[in-house]
């Protein structure tokens, strides 16, 4: 949520925005294609989910009007960009 607000340059967050997220995550459950498999991604996919999450949130302020428009690739590339990594150390 944090992320999408952040790169898409939302003045507020609606109640749209939040329902944006959860069929985004849903559709990234593991559960879908197996019925004993975790409900939530697994770490391994979080930076893409994240990534996902968040480009559906800034495309739904956009049209609920509280964020500048972009395209969704705009959007995307504003999501990595400012997404959260840690470097490694040797």
């Amino acid at each position: 949520m944090g992320l999408g607000i952040v790169a898409s340059g939302a003045r507020r967050v609606t109640d749209s925005m939040m329902l944006a997220a959860a069929p985004t995550l849903a559709e990234n459950s593991p559960a879908l294609k197996d019925s004993s498999a975790s409900l939530l991604p697994a770490l391994t996919d979080i930076r893409r989910v994240a990534a996902e999450i968040a480009t559906a949130v800034g495309m739904q302020a956009q049209r609920d009007g509280v964020a500048p428009k972009l395209s969704q690739d705009e959007l995307g590339q504003k999501v990595v960009a400012r997404q959260w990594f840690r470097p490694i150390r040797p």
